[in-house]
């Protein structure tokens, strides 16, 4: 909270601060920076992220589950698509996607009031100020109630059986209620059988060696950057971004995010170079550099 008194937050602080607020109201990491580098407090952010505010979207927020994974999946370009957040950006408080998505659920003004309220804890009367006459929505501490668990062990598990392109491996890490979701795709499936149908139908990936995985962290979730093998050129480039949630034993929901020009807010490179000879032998070290710029 940018309160008065006290000593204020160095600018590295006040900037993170900055754009996890702004990521909270429009629910683009994209649009969060660049509204948090042009402003220097709550009051001006809150007012140019409700100048921009839509409602951003999960695949699972359109439509039913998806009945065939083999069939062709529908993208939606032009839908507004919730982005992650890298976790050196974010400012500690709840951030999780689930979070992010109840919040876009909310008319922009209503989701202002709640996040003013109930993460920068202001007083009623700064919010009115502020805003006007709104009510905080009351619904979404049991959203953000739990902080998202990170199981070294199951994501190891996981890491290995997508680098090994081993279906079985990788559908035994899910259940039968586990989501997996990719936007832009509207397409989404629930259940660990429908979800080892797509990969092993739509999945570019031939064998082990194919699909690198980069552990990293978004929205305070464990996540993997995905590179997929170029056969033309044997180079692997970057896939996509993978935000999973866990249970003690299983991952109960993955949301790919199809979206490459997200790498950079990551500090991931566009490809993968100096791979050794075996793609996979369970101890590759990649080398990473970038695409040159043409």
């Amino acid at each position: 909270m940018d309160a008065p008194g006290g000593t204020p937050p160095s600018a590295d602080t006040l900037q993170r601060r900055l754009t996890s607020h702004c990521y909270r109201l429009l629910g683009s990491i994209t649009e969060a920076a660049e509204v948090a580098r042009g402003v220097s407090s709550y009051d001006d952010a809150t007012r140019e992220c409700l100048v921009r505010a839509g409602a951003r979207s999960l695949p699972t927020d359109l439509a039913p589950p998806s009945v065939n994974p083999e069939g062709a999946l529908s993208e939606r370009s032009e839908v507004l698509w919730l982005e992650p957040i890298p976790d050196h950006l974010i400012d500690g408080r709840p951030l999780d996607l689930g979070l992010i998505a109840a919040l876009q659920r909310l008319p922009p003004r209503q989701r202002a009031a709640t996040v003013l309220h109930d993460i920068e804890a202001w007083p009623a009367d700064r919010i009115t100020n502020l805003l006007g006459p709104v009510e905080p929505a009351s619904a979404l501490g049991s959203v953000a109630g739990v902080p998202p668990r990170t199981d070294v062990l199951l994501l190891q598990r996981y890491r290995a059986a997508f680098e090994e392109y081993d279906v079985p491996a990788i559908v035994g890490l899910f259940t039968d209620d586990t989501i997996w979701e990719m936007p832009p795709f509207t397409s989404w499936f629930r259940g660990a059988r429908d979800i080892g149908r797509l990969i092993s139908t739509h999945c570019p990936a031939q064998g082990p060696g194919d699909q690198i995985l980069i552990p990293l962290r978004a929205n305070g979730q464990p996540a993997f950057a995905v590179y997929m093998r170029d056969p033309r050129d044997n180079i692997h480039r970057a896939f996509q971004l993978q935000v999973l949630t866990l249970t003690a034993a299983a991952i109960v929901h993955a949301v790919a995010f199809f979206d490459p020009s997200l790498f950079p807010t990551f500090h991931l490179p566009d490809l993968l170079t100096g791979l050794p000879p075996n793609l996979y032998d369970g101890t590759l070290k990649p080398h990473l550099e970038r695409l040159p710029k043409h």
